[in-house]
């Protein structure tokens, strides 16, 4: 049964962009429109929304959390945002997909059990774009002894997830210039 009203939304936006010689991921802007404000309009219908980072500004009502140390890695993260769901579900996602909400309404349609996650073209699991259950999230993290430096991937292994393949736009990312340049293109093939 798919979590239609019963679904938080955790951002991460706290990264360092590195790839882009540290210039802020989520203040990015594409389309006239900051990567951060693409996201967080895709995961509109949340029931609650937890930004995880140190974001310039954000729509009243947004929560934002830090996590402990700073730039401790996204499992670290969605180990903060997760005093802040309140939900069944939780959907997870980075601030770096323009074209999330072309996946968002497929995801949750299919989310049940320990939840989804998006396969992209290639067959890849994104990690960071998942619907997760909330309580088996919760276990998993309880089971790790730390969660500073962890890989998302060691975070979500115990948890069954069905994968959902998502369209090619959809999985694109801009950790890079050139990730920007490929966005950018696939924009224009819109029409």
């Amino acid at each position: 049964m798919p979590p239609t009203a019963d679904w938080d939304a955790i951002v991460l936006a706290g990264g360092r962009a590195s790839r882009l010689g540290g210039v802020d991921k989520a203040a990015l802007e594409f389309d006239g429109e900051t990567l951060l404000a693409r996201t967080l309009r895709a995961v509109s219908g949340a029931g609650r929304v937890i930004v995880v980072g140190d974001p310039k500004s954000v729509p009243e009502g947004t929560i934002v959390v830090q996590e402990e140390p700073r730039f401790a890695g996204p499992a670290a993260a969605i180990g903060a945002a997760m005093a802040e769901v309140r939900e069944s579900y939780v959907f997870l996602v980075s601030c770096d997909h323009p074209f999330l909400a072309d996946a968002v309404d497929l995801l949750l349609d299919e989310a049940s059990g320990d939840g989804v996650i998006a396969v992209d073209s290639d067959g890849r699991r994104q990690y960071l774009m998942s619907v997760l259950d909330a309580a088996a999230l919760r276990a998993s993290i309880a089971t790790q002894v730390t969660l500073v430096d962890l890989p998302v991937r060691t975070l979500l292994v115990p948890l069954e997830l069905m994968e959902i393949a998502i369209p090619a736009r959809a999985a694109l990312d801009i950790d890079t210039w050139h990730d920007q340049e490929k966005a950018l293109a696939e924009r224009t093939h819109d029409g």
